[in-house]
């Protein structure tokens, strides 16, 4: 039997999380996305080549409510899962692996760090121990951020450069000096120990909007749902036990609404219902290299003493050409240098650090900015009431930005409050 009709205004990873649980739950939705395009921060926008992602994503298989959302909209066979943990590593033009063909935790990180030769075996064992007081950390302080705690518990310059941070810094999209303890222990508990399974990094080498879009449109489709692309709710009333909802040219009415956007445009619609919230912004910027011949044959490469810090690999055209996506976190000093500048010294970068001889030629490039990526909440208010609700991975103050933080913000809704 068909129940009542919800609102979302947001079609990123939260919105689309909610509307699938409530379809599933016999609900109908109607959703109002700004972009022409679904996915949020994690969508791809339009351009001369087709879809380009907005950033390169990757997630672990302990990403429980993001994979479900996959599995509903039967994309799983398209998705590309390691299930050997395998990271490979370069520095000074060397290249090393965090890697384990043991599949069954613990023994799969522990082999994993032993076989990381970037690190002395002193090193090594410092990153196992401290592991191992992570995982039995007791809360006590959850200020404390996180480069004090690895200092206190016998991590030294070299194991923080070479492990802790290439493996928080993208997560968080914070260097450590800025990550509080709380998000660290909560992160490595909800993704690695708990599920107490080997690492498995997933991800996808197609862009995201062709990966999700017809799918979940198909979805929304057979459960008489509807969807609205381009359309900007600028601001929400309440009048006579309903929701207005105010769009461009039009006007909306609603028995019940979730808000599954960023902050700061859940706040620009809906003012009087967030009060009393601190938060820091992060951005990241893609750089995206689009070269004449195969240059990368990992699917992905972290860097340790370098401004490269992760970089991707995506085939095209029969392996003939290959576009390669730098993903830089954490990058705000970045941001008032121009296109130009970031290309010139970031190709510089990649071919020095990569050894790319002078015969591969660059075809194009181009920059990709997030200025507002993550939105890490250090305290907030929401005055919620039975119509309205807010969503999204900033609503999970416990955990950083990540696609499970978004779809469980937008799964858990539903199984509490419909």
């Amino acid at each position: 039997m068909i129940k009542k009709k919800v609102s979302i205004i947001g079609g990123g990873i939260a919105g689309m999380a909610s509307a699938i649980s409530l379809i599933e739950k016999g609900y109908t939705v109607e959703i109002f996305e700004s972009k022409k395009n679904l996915g949020g921060r994690a969508g791809s926008i339009s351009s001369n080549d087709g879809f380009i992602d907005i950033g390169q994503h990757i997630f672990l298989d302990s990403y429980k409510n993001f994979i479900y959302i996959l599995k509903k909209l039967k994309v799983m066979d398209r998705i590309k899962i390691n299930q050997n943990l395998k990271i490979p590593i370069i520095e000074n033009k060397r290249k090393y692996y965090i890697q384990s063909n043991f599949r069954f935790f613990p023994f799969s990180i522990i082999f994993a760090i032993l076989n990381y030769k970037n690190l002395s075996l002193i090193d090594r064992l410092r990153v196992i121990y401290g592991l191992i007081k992570l995982r039995s950390f007791k809360q006590e302080n959850k200020d404390q951020k996180v480069i004090n705690w690895l200092f206190e518990n016998n991590q030294n310059n070299e194991t923080i450069n070479k492990f802790w941070s290439i493996i928080c810094k993208p997560a968080f999209n914070q260097d450590l000096e800025k990550i509080s303890i709380l998000h660290f222990t909560n992160l490595f508990e909800t993704m690695i120990f708990k599920p107490k399974k080997s690492i498995s990094i997933c991800y996808w080498k197609e862009p995201f909007t062709k990966l999700i879009q017809k799918e979940f449109l198909n979805f929304l489709k057979k459960s008489n749902s509807k969807i609205f692309l381009g359309e900007n709710i600028n601001h929400i009333k309440e009048e006579n036990n309903e929701i207005i909802l105010i769009g461009n040219s039009k006007e909306y009415k609603s028995k019940n609404l979730i808000i599954a956007t960023n902050l700061e445009n859940a706040f620009k619609i809906t003012k009087n219902k967030i009060t009393e919230f601190k938060y820091i912004q992060s951005s990241i910027i893609n750089i995206y290299f689009w070269f004449d011949r195969k240059i990368m044959t990992d699917d992905f490469i972290a860097f340790t003493n370098s401004d490269l810090q992760w970089v991707f690999s995506e085939n095209i055209r029969n392996n003939k050409n290959q576009k390669i996506v730098i993903s830089l976190s954490d990058a705000e000093k970045l941001l008032k240098v121009n296109n130009e500048k970031l290309i010139k010294i970031f190709e510089n970068k990649l071919r020095n650090e990569m050894q790319i001889n002078k015969k591969t030629k660059l075809i194009k490039s181009k920059v990709i900015r997030s200025p507002k990526a993550t939105q890490n909440i250090s305290s907030i208010k929401l005055n919620t009431s039975k119509k309205i609700h807010f969503i999204g991975d900033w609503t999970i103050t416990d955990l950083p930005n990540t696609l499970e933080s978004a779809a469980i913000s937008g799964i858990n809704l539903v199984k509490n409050k419909f």
